[in-house]
């Protein structure tokens, strides 16, 4: 008799950092996937926001009182550790299922924020001319960000859907600390005046839609990386 949901999660172990030690050839193929996305990414992002620079039509995305959002270039280092959040994925992602369907889920994503790019373009958010410390980091962050591109928060999907499918073999403890790093990354492109909160909410939600639609299909069978036979759920 298969488990209920609530069973299921009953059973995560009570603290995990990594659900297991992959191997050379899963973590192969997870770098192949990622090639693949970084590779539908750049096209899309990159196009996306030439053909948005071609003209001069423009929302103003902003609610209320969010311009005065205070400016914080320290925050550049959360930022950019949405890169370091990837590298777990062939940990937590014990098959080559799981990194394929969530490879799917996030070239969806990024096929429909194309949408949002091209329907809503954001007016550019202004912030300070930065120095010293941060100067290095921020530049990177804010040259990565491109110009155009705000509804919906692409950074953000990307953090929310890795956070969303790893969690599926973590712990709670675990779970926690991945749910942290995201709400943290998605804070980041705000106070860096990166994004509009409208950018962050609706690129949390898309993530987290594809994630259910895409990769949560098929968790019923995972067939590790070094197993050519499947293995049916407990």
């Amino acid at each position: 008799m298969p488990r209920s949901r609530f069973s299921q999660a009953s059973k995560r172990p009570g603290f995990s950092i990594l659900s297991r030690l992959p191997d050379r050839r899963h973590i192969a193929h997870t770098a192949f996937v990622a090639v693949a996305v970084s590779l539908w990414f750049m096209l899309v992002y990159g196009g996306c926001n030439w053909i948005t620079s071609q003209h001069a039509y423009r929302f103003d995305l902003a609610v209320p009182g969010e311009k005065s959002l205070p400016f914080y270039p320290a925050a550049s280092l959360i930022y950019l550790s949405i890169y370091p959040l990837f590298l777990f994925i062939p940990f937590m992602l014990p098959s080559i299922q799981e990194v394929n369907r969530l490879g799917l889920a996030v070239a969806v994503m990024i096929g429909i924020a194309s949408i949002g790019f091209l329907l809503l373009p954001g007016r550019p958010i202004s912030h300070p001319h930065v120095e010293g410390t941060w100067h290095g980091l921020f530049h990177v962050a804010d040259v990565m960000n491109l110009s155009h591109n705000y509804l919906p928060s692409l950074h953000v999907g990307l953090a929310v859907s890795a956070v969303s499918a790893m969690n599926r073999n973590a712990s709670f403890v675990t779970a926690g600390c991945f749910w942290t790093w995201a709400f943290l990354v998605a804070i980041s492109t705000l106070v860096l005046h990166q994004h509009y909160l409208i950018d962050v909410v609706s690129g949390w939600i898309l993530a987290v839609f594809c994630v259910r639609l895409f990769f949560n299909r098929g968790q019923g069978i995972r067939v590790p990386s070094g197993d050519l036979s499947p293995t049916p759920p407990a």
